[in-house]
């Protein structure tokens, strides 16, 4: 739909010489329109759709107080209010609290709205929207509400209103219900003749609104003109992510979401962005800690010791760690992919260049990352620890046992521990997954395998200095992959460009039962004879190198056995060919580290006779609601994955031209994607909100079981 630049216009409403009737006209007619519902035409009304949107992104919402800053008298909340609670009070579930403020405070209309709606409070002091002040009880949450009007604040002042909600608030929601669109323009008539109803069925008994809507049409013609005006000046969510991207602004640990919510098309749409700070974590152990829980990490190693090489972090991972609040601390390790090159492996010709960077960021609200394991690994370390995880180092588990309504496992030595529930998160080849399915599952080898090398960037400089090639690959923050037949290669910096990762995929010649071995470096080399000249000195480069065996499992019959699951490569390894292992693993940990929050979250609201109780009857079931919203994106995840490994290596000839041919138009990207069938198959993989959609099963899981302990 067509946009124009935004215009700070002033709207009659705003004007100094506005008779005071004609503004609160304007303003009753708008509430009135939130509870407009059409028999046949409406999807609910603008008031049920806005409650669809608090209870998609805040799904605690009996945590919160939801406090309208620009209340004026009173508007569309006491509406929304009503809706919302009147919905929850079906569940069993108490009343979400609203506080009514504003920079000239509506004391007699606020004082009537709260003899009627208990729930509805307000402060009698004027409010400053940018002041740095919480409002909030300090046992709820606090959600702030801009209900059509964010649009009348010039960039200053929206900046300062923005500053105060993320230093100082939960969550935030900007609601509009127009848009800087020709459509909105358009059908913006509908007010016009909405008003002579209004002023039918609440002014009747008024000469002045008589004549002035049916005689002069002053009012109908006032608002029809502010809401042109509120068209030319309503910002688009990139103009308010935009706002938000301020020297000093920490927005890690914020999740931003904007969308809208047709109510009667094409007329009235419900136009929504969405800031909430996130409360779940990138990890198991770190988001149960982060919620209260005491978390204890057994690890078989001695110690945190560096192994590993170079590891792609796609948005979907990314967004799991600005969910925890390490993403800054990561940067500090990490870049960000701008772009990913596929080119030819004999001639090295350059078959597609994808643009990453903002374009990713844009899309799917995260960036593309890559990073040494290594740095990986310890952020995450660090974190945990910060946290409170009890983190044991060269501890063995030899038995797994059911200890009445908890779990005790077995170490070697003889100590024994138990715990209310166990997470088998030890890889694919995992202990506990024996105890959870049986022994007779195995991994099995795929007939692939990986030489894996990190080349320091020191022993490239000379080649870099005599090939302007080397130096071009090496310069550029990319992901560069060589595609050939059965084989492919992955190139890129790590450790900002002072070593590079280097990853090169064949069929396996390894014994069978072989796992890893360090691999001579002549016979790499011989693998790839042949391929393009640049990659040939790249792996001249190379003094040591290992291969590993890429191996797989079936798909589980099940990851839970009562208060057992599991996570990551132990129920769901997948081949590297998506980049996506890594990332599956942190959004399992970042799902059921946040159920688990949740359902400690509901308990605490309990007696505490019946918390126990109800603790004891709701662990399993949690865990296979974990499972169950996990299995079907992983399962399509590793499918996916099998599919690019038979893609990237096809031999020489027409299927071989037809993919190149597709490659050359393809991006991850809508805006970079011209056969827009990849980007959206990207989108299925990257896009899905993992931590909000594990909120609404859990607030559906609740509801369908009655209530936990109930």
């Amino acid at each position: 739909m067509p946009r124009w630049p935004r215009l700070q216009l002033l709207e009659i409403g705003d004007q100094t010489w506005c008779p005071g009737w004609l503004h609160q006209h304007e303003q009753f007619t708008l509430t009135q329109l939130w509870n407009l519902r059409i028999p046949g035409w409406s999807h609910g009304s603008l008031a049920t759709q806005a409650c669809e949107v608090f209870r998609k992104y805040l799904p605690d919402l009996t945590s919160y107080t939801v406090v309208d800053l620009c209340a004026g008298a009173g508007g569309p909340t006491p509406v929304l209010e009503r809706e919302l609670n009147q919905t929850l009070a079906k569940h069993g579930k108490r009343p979400v609290t609203f506080l009514l403020t504003d920079l000239y405070p509506h004391l007699d209309a606020w004082q009537r709205i709260n003899k009627k709606q208990p729930s509805v409070s307000y402060l009698a002091e004027p409010v400053d929207a940018r002041s740095h002040r919480r409002y909030a009880d300090a046992e709820r949450k606090e959600c702030r509400i801009f209900n059509i009007c964010f649009h009348h604040f010039d960039d200053e002042d929206a900046r300062g209103i923005l500053r105060s909600a993320v230093r100082s608030a939960d969550a935030f929601v900007i609601f509009e219900i127009t848009a800087r669109d020709l459509r909105t323009c358009l059908c913006s008539p509908l007010v016009f003749f909405f008003t002579y109803l209004v002023t039918l069925r609440w002014y009747w008994w008024s000469p002045l609104h008589l004549f002035f809507t049916y005689v002069l049409p002053v009012a109908p013609l006032s608002l029809w003109l502010d809401g042109l005006v509120s068209c030319l000046r309503t910002r688009t969510p990139l103009e308010v992510k935009a706002l938000l991207q301020q020297d000093g602004l920490d927005l890690s640990g914020w999740e931003f979401k904007s969308g809208k919510r047709t109510v009667q098309w094409p007329f009235i749409t419900l136009h929504y962005f969405v800031g909430v700070k996130s409360l779940g974590g990138l990890a198991c152990a770190i988001a149960s800690a982060q919620q209260g829980l005491h978390v204890v990490l057994l690890e078989k190693s001695p110690d945190l010791h560096e192994a590993g090489a170079g590891i792609q972090i796609p948005p979907n991972g990314t967004r799991v760690m600005r969910e925890l609040g390490i993403l800054p601390a990561l940067l500090q390790h990490a870049s960000v992919v701008q772009h990913v090159d596929f080119r030819r492996y004999d001639s090295g010709r350059l078959l597609r260049s994808m643009p990453f960077g903002e374009g990713i960021v844009r899309e799917f609200g995260a960036p593309w990352l890559i990073v040494h394991r290594v740095d990986y690994h310890r952020v995450l370390y660090e974190e945990a620890v910060r946290c409170g995880v009890e983190v044991r180092f060269g501890v063995e588990v030899l038995a797994v046992e059911g200890a009445g309504e908890g779990v005790e496992l077995g170490l070697r030595g003889g100590e024994r521990i138990s715990g209310d529930l166990l997470v088998g998160a030890d890889g694919l080849w995992s202990q506990v997954r024996g105890w959870v399915v049986g022994e007779g599952i195995a991994p099995r080898e795929t007939g692939d395998l990986a030489y894996r090398a990190v080349i320091p960037a020191t022993q490239l400089q000379a080649l870099r200095e005599s090939d302007a090639k080397v130096d071009e690959l090496c310069r550029k923050v990319a992901v560069t992959s060589y595609l050939g037949p059965e084989k492919h290669t992955i190139f890129y910096p790590v450790r900002g460009g002072r070593e590079y990762n280097l990853v090169l995929l064949r069929p396996d010649n390894l014994p069978a039962g072989a796992r890893k071995e360090e691999a001579g470096v002549r016979e790499m080399r011989e693998s790839y004879a042949g391929w393009d000249s640049t990659l040939e000195k790249l792996l001249s480069q190379v003094t040591t190198v290992y291969k590993w065996k890429l191996t797989e499992l079936p798909e589980l019959p099940t990851w839970t056995k009562g208060r057992v699951t599991l996570l990551g490569d132990a129920c769901h390894p997948t081949l590297p060919y998506q980049a996506q292992g890594a990332a599956m693993a942190v959004e399992d940990g970042a799902v059921l580290g946040r159920l688990l929050g949740l359902l400690q979250s509901h308990l605490s609201q309990l007696d505490l006779e019946t918390r126990e109780k109800a603790a004891a009857d709701s662990i399993s079931p949690v865990l296979k609601l974990y499972e169950s919203l996990r299995r079907g994106p992983t399962t399509r995840k590793v499918r996916a994955a099998r599919i690019n490994r038979s893609l990237l290596h096809i031999p020489d000839g027409i299927l071989q031209r037809v993919r190149d041919f597709g490659l050359g138009y393809a991006g991850v990207t809508y805006e970079s994607d011209w056969t827009w069938a990849f980007s959206y198959m990207m989108r299925q993989t990257l896009g899905p909100d993992v931590i909000r959609d594990c909120e609404i099963a859990f607030e559906e899981w609740v509801r369908a079981s009655g209530g936990v302990g109930r």
